[in-house]
């Protein structure tokens, strides 16, 4: 389970990249990306194109303006809206922690999904969630802004 879930949070990871205004106003985004919006400490809503999850390699490129952003912490938390209950709130530290220690980061925050469990899941769901549980999976990166 635990697996299917980092899964599901794969586009979130490849998400953790960086930064934009409104998904809508970016366009499709191009073969093999993903565009995603991010609400950014001190910058406000980003949008970013990202690799999608099979292909990521971490960075993201900000749509409609110079610079990227280089993911160095991802913390997913999925979250069962019905029972408040946190199901999961997995960290993942890039370098082992070590990462870009000197470099200043920005913390990025998103929601991969929301919405009704058996329609994210299908039949294998999390412990203790209900078919017609509400659950929101959510994402916070830091990350290293490049302009």
């Amino acid at each position: 389970m635990k697996r299917i879930l980092l899964a599901l949070a794969a586009s979130a990871v490849a998400a953790t990249g960086a930064l934009t205004g409104t998904a809508a106003a970016s366009g499709p985004a191009p073969p093999g990306k993903e565009v995603i919006e991010l609400q950014c400490e001190g910058l406000g809503p980003v949008i970013v194109s990202v690799q999608r999850p099979e292909s990521s390699q971490g960075a993201g490129q900000i749509v409609g303006e110079k610079g990227h952003g280089i993911p160095v912490s991802f913390t997913f938390t999925l979250t069962d809206l019905s029972s408040g209950e946190v199901i999961i709130n997995e960290p993942e530290l890039k370098g082992g922690g070590n990462a870009h220690p000197n470099q200043s980061t920005t913390t990025c925050k998103g929601t991969a999904f929301e919405g009704e469990a058996a329609s994210i899941f299908g039949e294998e769901l999390p412990p203790e969630v209900e078919p017609g549980d509400t659950v929101r999976g959510e994402f916070e990166v830091q990350v290293i802004i490049k302009r």
